[in-house]
């Protein structure tokens, strides 16, 4: 009888190895319901995420804009407005033709008036009007304006945005 198992081990075993797939699965979905519900995320989070411009609508672009002013704007559970304006230096590293490309939006076309509300909501003297980037159909509602900056540096641009959803 010495090459006998205990008669316990192997229940043990089990119970340990489903006490372990458990705790996994349970780990997996509090991450996944963190993920969903970030609490961390601030108003101006969820102004680009209306727009359809936050850096995680955008992955595997290696980069993404921060807005110089966002404002979120409507009652809650009501359609809300995003304002948004992006400052655009210039040069190499920070143009308008990089944020085009960033958030895979068409090129400047015609210049349009920016919307009142728009221009009231911003912080600062908005300009009366901007070149509007043409939405393709289906997309969300929003308006994306670019103003050519004089700053010395290719590219510099103030880009404005309204978008409701």
């Amino acid at each position: 009888m010495s090459g006998a198992r205990p008669k316990g081990r192997r229940p043990a075993g089990g119970l340990l190895v489903l006490c372990a797939v458990l705790a996994a699965a349970a780990g997996w979905t509090v991450e996944q319901g963190a993920r969903m519900t970030d609490l961390r995320e601030s108003d101006t989070d969820r102004a680009q995420r209306l727009a359809g411009l936050h850096h995680r609508q955008h992955p595997g672009k290696g980069r993404y804009y921060v807005p110089e002013a966002a404002v979120l704007a409507g009652p809650p559970g009501g359609p809300r407005v995003a304002y948004l304006h992006y400052r655009l230096g210039g040069g190499p590293d920070s143009n308008l033709d990089d944020f085009v490309r960033v958030y895979d939006l068409p090129a400047p076309g015609a210049p349009a008036p920016l919307p009142p509300d728009l221009a009231a909501a911003l912080p600062g003297e908005e300009p009366a009007q901007g070149a509007l980037l043409p939405e393709p159909p289906g997309g969300p509602e929003r308006r994306i304006f670019a103003l050519d900056l004089d700053t010395g540096f290719a590219g510099a641009a103030d880009v404005y945005v309204r978008a409701v959803g």
